[in-house]
C-alpha cells in the first residue's frame, strides 16, 4: 500500500502546466513568457530545484509576486464547482474560463507491473491485518509525504502514534520529504494506492496511481470522484470511500483474484492517459 499526500501539489500542476506550453511549436506563440504564482512557502531555490526534479523544466529567476491583473484567458483544473466559482470570483471572465486537467507526466510509470483522514485509513488497514488467513502474506503500509513546518511536524506525529495504539508497529512505513524519483521506486511495487484529502479539487497522485499499476483508494469526493476515479470503457478503475468502512477495500483488493486485478490494472492504466 502507498499513500502520497504532496502539500506543494498547486505549483506542480502549474509547472506541468508550463511543460505543455513550451512543448508547443515556437511559431504558434514566439515571445510567450511563462509564470507561476504560488502560496508556497518554499524558497526560490527549493521551488526551482523541485520543478527540475519533477517536470524536468528550469524555472527562471522564481520570485515573490502578490497581486496580478490583465487577464485574458484562465483555466482551472477540474469540475469541482469551488475551484470553477473561486476563479470567477477573481478573474470575473466567466466566457473565457476554460477546465483544463493538470498534465500528468506519466512515463515513469508505465513500466510497473504487479509485484499510498489518515485516521480511518490506518483503522481499515488494521482491520484487514487482523482478518486476513495467518497462511496469507502480511500487508505493508506506506505513507510518502513531506513536512514544510512545525504544524507539518506535529500532523506526522499522531498517525505514528495511532500506529502505536493499533498494534501496526510492523505493518506501517513513513517516507518523509523524498525526492519524487524515490516516489517514482516506491510506486513500483504496491497493489493499492490511499487517498483521503475531502473536496480535493485535483489529485495528481491518485492519477499516478493508476499509471504504476496501483489501484486507487480515493476519497469519494470533489476531483477523485468527479474526475479521476471513473469507469473506462464501462470497466472499474478504482475504489471510493468516504469512512472506516469503505476504506476496507483495502481488504478487497488484498484478497482479489490476479485477473479481476489486472482487469483493473488495465482500465486505470488506460485511464490515467486523459491526464
Amino acid at each position: 500500500m502507498t499513500v502520497e499526500e504532496d502539500q506543494a501539489q498547486e505549483t506542480g500542476e502549474s509547472v506541468a502546466l508550463i511543460c505543455a506550453t513550451l512543448r508547443r511549436p515556437t511559431w504558434e506563440s514566439p515571445d510567450l513568457d511563462c509564470a507561476v504564482f504560488t502560496g508556497d512557502n518554499a524558497s526560490p531555490q527549493s521551488l526551482t530545484s523541485r520543478a527540475l526534479d519533477r517536470f524536468g523544466v528550469k524555472l527562471l529567476h522564481p520570485r515573490q509576486v502578490v497581486w496580478v491583473g490583465g487577464i485574458q484567458c484562465t483555466s482551472c483544473n477540474g469540475k469541482f464547482l469551488r475551484t470553477r466559482s473561486h476563479i470567477d470570483c477573481l478573474w470575473k471572465i466567466p466566457q473565457r474560463t476554460e477546465r483544463v486537467y493538470p498534465p500528468v507526466i506519466l512515463h515513469p510509470f508505465r513500466c510497473f507491473l504487479w509485484k499510498s483522514q489518515l485516521g480511518p485509513q490506518l483503522e481499515a488497514f488494521a482491520h484487514a491485518v487482523g482478518i486476513l488467513y495467518q497462511d496469507m502474506p502480511r500487508p505493508k503500509l506506506q505513507f510518502v509525504g513531506s513536512c514544510w513546518n512545525k504544524q507539518d511536524e506535529e500532523r506526522l506525529q499522531k498517525p505514528k502514534d495511532r500506529c502505536w495504539e493499533l498494534n501496526l508497529d510492523n505493518f506501517v512505513e513513513f517516507h518523509r520529504d523524498v525526492m519524487y524519483r524515490d516516489v517514482v521506486q516506491l510506486l513500483g511495487g504496491p497493489v493499492a494506492g490511499l487517498h483521503s484529502m475531502i473536496d480535493e479539487h485535483f489529485r495528481i497522485s491518485v492519477v499516478e496511481h493508476m499509471a504504476s499499476g496501483v489501484i486507487p483508494i480515493a476519497h469519494n469526493s470533489a476531483g477523485p470522484k468527479m474526475d479521476i476515479v471513473l469507469d473506462e470503457g464501462g470497466r472499474q478503475t478504482g475504489f471510493l470511500a468516504s469512512n472506516k468502512e469503505e476504506y476496507e477495500a483495502i481488504l478487497q483488493v488484498i484478497k482479489m483474484p490476479e485477473a479481476e486485478r489486472l482487469a483493473i490494472d488495465a482500465a486505470a492504466r488506460k485511464r490515467a492517459q486523459r491526464f
